[in-house]
């Protein structure tokens, strides 16, 4: 079990860490981890809690049960497949007790594009800024501080999301997504973040990174996130030291996170993330 309190909490723009006078309660053991990987150079896993201050709502909540693996020398496809099996066996041993949502044995999968296009005709890849702001224009949560990637994020969670009630793999999001996964480049020469996400029941479930291994990038992008932080108005986060040194010893490598909570809402058919 890696520590759930650190030095280090997480800069990322729309995730806040709980800070207490000891540290930072983690928003995900995703730091923890891949320092424990750079070390052993051993795929591991781990089932605990994860906080992240003002996540209230129906599908959120300030402390949640997350599932996290990764895999070492292992392709997001093979990630793929363990999340296949792995969702196959929970659904069989809930179906003993409860009344379970049945979910195919071999999930659909759809490129972030080709879902994106379905729904807007647009390309989220080539698209410019001002284009993608104006089928957003009605979205009141939008400002000036907001990004492509939010930008993004708001059209594809207002039209697409809500379709994917079958479980279904999305590949290949807009590269400003990246977060901590790698980027390539796609079939029609675009770069795009190389990481999947689960959904069921129209919601996010996992989250699957080919993972960064590059600590120059990943300062980079953890410097661009605090320069965001500062201008909406956001206390900036100290770079975690002791994640940018395990980078130099990072094995190449395939990481999931998995929202316990979340799971059981979609099997179950439940509404509210506070009743699983």
């Amino acid at each position: 079990m890696t520590p759930l309190l650190r030095d280090y909490g997480s800069n990322e723009v729309h995730l806040d860490s709980l800070k207490l006078d000891q540290g930072y309660l983690q928003t995900s053991p995703e730091y923890a981890m891949k320092c424990l990987l750079a070390e052993t150079g051993q795929s591991i896993y781990q089932l605990c809690s994860a906080f992240r201050a003002g996540e209230v709502g129906s599908r959120h909540r300030v402390e949640f049960q997350m599932l996290e693996w990764y895999r070492v020398d292992y392709s997001l496809s093979e990630l793929v497949r363990d999340l296949e099996t792995l969702i196959s066996e929970i659904v069989y041993t809930l179906a003993k007790d409860f009344t379970v949502s049945a979910v195919d044995r071999h999930f659909m999968s759809a490129s972030y594009a080709a879902l994106f296009r379905e729904h807007y005709d647009m390309c989220p890849h080539a698209s410019s800024d001002d284009q993608l702001k104006a089928l957003a224009c009605d979205f009141a949560h939008l400002d000036a501080f907001s990004r492509r990637a939010d930008v993004l994020d708001a059209l594809f969670a207002e039209a697409v999301e809500p379709q994917l009630t079958k479980a279904t793999i999305v590949t290949d999001f807009p590269a400003c997504q990246a977060a901590l996964a790698e980027t390539r480049i796609d079939e029609e020469g675009n770069e795009v973040a190389h990481r999947f996400e689960f959904y069921l029941g129209g919601m996010e479930i996992a989250n699957a990174y080919q993972e960064l291994t590059d600590a120059d990038e990943l300062r980079r992008r953890f410097e661009e996130n605090n320069k965001l932080r500062r201008e909406m108005g956001k206390e900036e986060v100290t770079n975690d030291a002791e994640l940018l040194s395990a980078m130099t010893t990072l094995p190449g490598c395939a990481g999931i996170a998995l929202g316990v909570d979340r799971l059981l809402m979609a099997l179950l058919g439940e509404t509210d993330i506070t009743l699983t």
